[in-house]
């Protein structure tokens, strides 16, 4: 059993244009799609997808045209007083996605305790929760925070968590100490480490992007660099750091060693989603009791599934690339 917590879902709405998008000029489409999106809900489509035994929670109205979408998704939802708000991606033959994320519904503190609860409620006895994506407006940055200790605190026999997303909500799960795995990407995990260090304040939007630009191309020349930065925070504040590296793979950096794994040859039509695919490989191998490596190759697998695929589709089992995933370990 797995439960997700998706703070901010979206309506994911899809444009496959018919040549590369050029600003200024008018494009045709040759596609459009919706889906139900949010990084949580994402998730558990994938677990779903993949016959996991899974809970969606999130806030949404009773009559919010999303909920339609969700099918026969399990879910637990809180109703709040606005709409879910809509997402535009725009994708093109190269595989270059665009994202227009509009602002969601904002959330009276009401609201937001009553997502605890019922988080509490469907969690307890789960294997896993996953907290995952950006938080509404109204809601503060350690709230996935709160949402951690009322489950450890309340729950009869509370699940591992994960966290998924970035920037100071990020920075507060890792230094409250009660996460067991992160899943940041390359920007994502540079972005915390220099909030740890504080090197950079939230507050100073162009010295962290400054910072941040230098610490990837570190990274890009070097994958096995990902392993470096996050050894800072692995064990000392989070068990367990899965970092997606797009085409150049993932590392993995748990307690009993790291590990940096690349991606089979893989026809890339849209990364949306592809993040989101990979939490919920590994939580699928994690839940079938298979290794540091195990996970990692699980991870893989369905992240490289759901970037073959266009648009905002998600990978399924059937999906999967067969090819080898190598993994080797880091010192």
């Amino acid at each position: 059993m797995i439960v997700t917590l998706t703070m901010n879902p979206a309506l994911d709405r899809t444009v496959e244009l018919a040549d590369p998008l050029s600003p200024g000029d008018v494009q045709q489409a040759i596609a459009v799609r919706e889906d139900p999106g949010g990084k949580g809900v994402n998730v558990a489509r994938v677990l779903a997808g993949a016959g996991a035994t899974v809970t969606a929670v999130l806030p949404l109205a009773e009559d919010d045209p999303y909920r339609p979408l969700l099918g026969d998704l399990p879910v637990r939802t809180v109703p709040i007083g606005g709409r879910v708000r809509a997402n535009l991606t725009l994708t093109d033959p190269e595989g270059e996605t665009t994202k227009i994320n509009l602002p969601g519904p904002v959330l009276g503190e009401q609201e937001a305790r009553a997502l605890i609860d019922e988080v509490v409620a469907a969690a307890d006895g789960a294997d896993w929760l996953a907290l995952s994506g950006s938080l509404p407006r109204g809601v503060p940055a350690d709230f996935y925070v709160d949402v951690a200790l009322a489950v450890r605190a309340r729950c009869d026999r509370p699940p591992r968590i994960a966290v998924d997303t970035s920037g100071p909500a990020l920075a507060e799960a890792v230094l409250s100490g009660a996460i067991d795995l992160i899943k940041p990407n390359d920007e994502e995990l540079v972005e915390l480490a220099l909030l740890l260090d504080r090197s950079v304040r939230p507050g100073e939007s162009k010295e962290l992007a400054r910072a941040t630009r230098s610490m990837r191309r570190e990274i890009a020349d070097d994958p096995a660099a990902a392993h470096r930065v996050a050894q800072r925070i692995v064990p000392s504040q989070v068990r367990t750091a899965l970092v997606t590296l797009g085409g150049d793979g993932a590392v993995l950096v748990d307690t009993d060693g790291a590990w940096l794994a690349t991606p089979p040859p893989t026809d890339v039509r849209s990364t949306v989603g592809a993040g989101d695919s990979a939490l919920a490989g590994y939580l699928l191998a994690a839940v079938a009791g298979e290794d540091g490596p195990g996970r990692l190759r699980s991870a893989i697998r369905y992240g490289s599934g759901t970037a073959a695929l266009p648009g905002t589709r998600l990978a399924t089992p059937a999906d999967l690339p067969t090819g080898i995933v190598p993994v080797r370990a880091l010192d």
